[in-house]
């Protein structure tokens, strides 16, 4: 074990006394004074920006926009005019089928005006055709009946039965033939009722017509025409008439002929 032990002299002292001695001494710190509330928080306000340079002005809308507008627009025109169009033809069919219906039923009114009519003068051909059996059915009963023998003492003018010897019976049928024969193709629409129609028409042997006149008619243009269609339309009865054959033959045409008959 090393045992160590410090020996200071008094030069040591002197000299350690001195330097405290030139030291210098520490200053007294003043007392902090208290510390002071702090101030109410204020809403932080920012200065306002300066806008370094002036706002350009608003440029003009650009060329594409202003031809999306007009092609946009002209669009919408090009649309109702289309509406427009296909409004027109609806309507035009609506008017066409109206048309076409009362353009219908306006030909099935004359249509069935027509059947009327043929109708109409088909029956009175046939009341005709009845009658003019009858009378030629009389004219034949007559002729059958047993006639009364000549007196031989008449001259042979006497015995042919008068008449300058022509054959009244023969010519009975023969009028009544040409009646039937005129009247059968005659169109009794164009005439007007209970009207009667004298006319005198000239025919060659065979019964071709070749001439008709109007004595007293009362007829209108039309219905003379239909007159003197039925007369030249077929021949009149020649066959087993030649005897009692003429040139020229007077007929009446009316219609209803019953009524005319009156």
């Amino acid at each position: 074990m090393v045992e160590a032990s410090l020996v200071v002299s008094d030069a040591d002292i002197a000299a350690a006394e001195r330097a405290m001695a030139d030291a210098p001494k520490p200053e007294v710190e003043e007392a902090a004074p208290p510390p002071q509330p702090l101030p109410a928080p204020q809403p932080e306000i920012s200065p306002e920006e300066v806008q370094p340079t002036p706002q350009e002005m608003i440029p003009e809308p650009d060329t594409v926009d202003q031809e999306a507008v007009a092609r946009l627009a002209l669009e919408q025109e090009q649309a109702k005019e289309r509406e427009e169009q296909e409004a027109r033809v609806r309507q035009e069919q609506i008017d066409l089928t109206e048309r076409e219906r009362v353009a219908d039923a306006e030909r099935k009114q004359r249509l069935r005006e027509q059947l009327e009519a043929v109708r109409k003068e088909r029956e009175a051909a046939e009341r005709k055709t009845k009658m003019e059996e009858q009378r030629l059915q009389q004219l034949a009963d007559r002729q059958a009946a047993p006639r009364p023998q000549p007196e031989p003492a008449r001259e042979p003018a006497q015995q042919a039965g008068g008449n300058n010897g022509v054959d009244t019976g023969l010519q009975a049928r023969y009028v009544v033939a040409m009646n039937q024969t005129a009247k059968s193709n005659w169109n009794r629409a164009l005439a007007p009722e209970r009207v009667p129609c004298k006319v005198r028409f000239t025919q060659i042997p065979g019964g071709e017509v070749i001439d008709v006149s109007f004595l007293s008619c009362g007829f209108d243009v039309q219905a003379r025409e239909s007159v003197e269609r039925a007369l030249r339309r077929s021949p009149m009865p020649y066959a087993g008439f030649e005897p009692v054959f003429a040139r020229q033959i007077d007929l009446t045409f009316c219609y209803p002929e019953e009524a005319c008959q009156q």
